[in-house]
């Protein structure tokens, strides 16, 4: 836990701050949802029956397979 604080400290010290009211909003989301028991992004989507699978796969595939426009 220290070694999270240090480094979580190390890199907020780096960061300009304009982007500070940016990051205290997210953390006070992820507070609320940690407060509430809520699942982090990860483990709602790794929840997901298939998600998993999905993402590796898109995440593997050729860019140039894809569309340069939508169907729809």
């Amino acid at each position: 836990m220290i070694s999270n604080q240090n480094e979580l400290k190390s890199i907020l010290e780096k960061i300009p701050d304009k982007y500070w009211a940016t990051i205290l909003e997210y953390a006070k989301v992820i507070s609320l949802k940690a407060s509430k028991g809520e699942l982090s992004d990860t483990e709602y989507l790794s929840s997901i029956p298939g998600m998993t699978t999905s993402i590796v796969k898109e995440a593997n595939t050729d860019i140039n397979e894809y569309k340069d426009k939508l169907d729809w």
